[in-house]
């Protein structure tokens, strides 16, 4: 059991200027949350440096949100400019239309590709596992060594299992702990039985993120149950801590986010098991210096 405070990199949060860069007409249901700018400096120093001294942000997965038509371009384009000043490092998890023909596909993909923070590529919502855009995006991602970071439900999580098999040089990283809805004492059973086979017929890491969209509320005590069932799956070696700000400021606040999930690590996991949590594990997937 730990008592430290922990250095995170934070493996999944979204940088945006909403104002500035109308990109995200998707999120309308979370207004509040994409209402104002959401960058670097207000992530770090209001939410970490001002209300957690003793933590510190060391890094960052930033994850394009951008739903606009094809707006994932001018995303990257402008992501790079944010990061020419960046303190600490920051990577990206770009994303693609699926509805794109093949060829037009790659090439948008291979435009995102020419910026040094492109690290891996998700798609949400949309990409089923035997959508026509699956094949072709998974080949170019293990083609180069990227990530694919996987949008999936308990419920679809079987048919991934088998299309990535046939893959095993990707590297994977599931979302949000599998993006689960059912919060009832079933619900819950079905997603910790889904969490174990995926974790134990797999080599994927997954993001402890997202429980802002899901929980009525974030408190040690709720978020408690999920993180004992995601590590008794993945162990504390293949879990990735991520914020999923701004979104998940829709039902918590970033401060009070840290101060539930801090303490509640603490309590479970030793000191290095806690550091592969916040950290390690991030900069492990996303190759991000330390």
């Amino acid at each position: 059991m730990s008592t430290s405070r922990p250095t995170i990199v934070d493996a999944h949060a979204h940088l945006w200027d909403p104002a500035a860069n109308p990109w995200y007409p998707r999120l309308h249901a979370f207004a509040e949350a994409t209402a104002s700018p959401w960058l670097l400096e207000r992530h770090r120093y209001a939410d970490f440096a001002g209300h957690h001294p003793t933590v510190t942000l060391a890094g960052l997965v930033h994850v394009a949100a951008s739903s606009a038509p094809h707006a994932y371009l001018d995303e990257a384009r402008w992501l790079a400019a944010e990061l020419d000043t960046a303190p600490v490092p920051i990577v990206s998890i770009g994303t693609v239309d699926p509805d794109l023909p093949a060829a037009e596909l790659v090439a948008h993909l291979d435009r995102q590709a020419a910026y040094d923070h492109l690290r891996g590529i998700r798609v949400f919502p949309g990409l089923e596992p035997d959508a026509p855009a699956t094949a072709p995006i998974l080949d170019w991602l293990a083609e180069r060594g990227l990530v694919f970071d996987l949008v999936a439900t308990p419920g679809s999580l079987p048919a991934w299992g088998s299309v990535l098999a046939a893959r095993p040089g990707l590297r994977v990283v599931l979302e949000h702990l599998g993006s689960p809805q059912d919060l009832s004492p079933g619900g819950h059973a079905t997603w910790r039985d889904a969490m174990r086979i995926a974790a134990e017929g797999t080599d994927w890491v997954c993001k402890f993120s997202g429980l802002g969209m899901v929980l009525p509320s974030v408190t040690g005590a709720t978020l408690r149950p999920w993180l004992e069932g995601a590590v008794a799956a993945w162990g504390w070696d293949r879990l990735l801590f991520g914020s999923n700000m701004p979104i998940d400021a829709r039902r918590v606040r970033h401060p009070d986010l840290l101060a539930a999930i801090v303490p509640l690590v603490g309590e479970l996991a030793s000191a290095a098991e806690g550091a592969r949590f916040f950290a390690d594990n991030a900069r492990t997937a996303y190759d991000l210096p330390a």
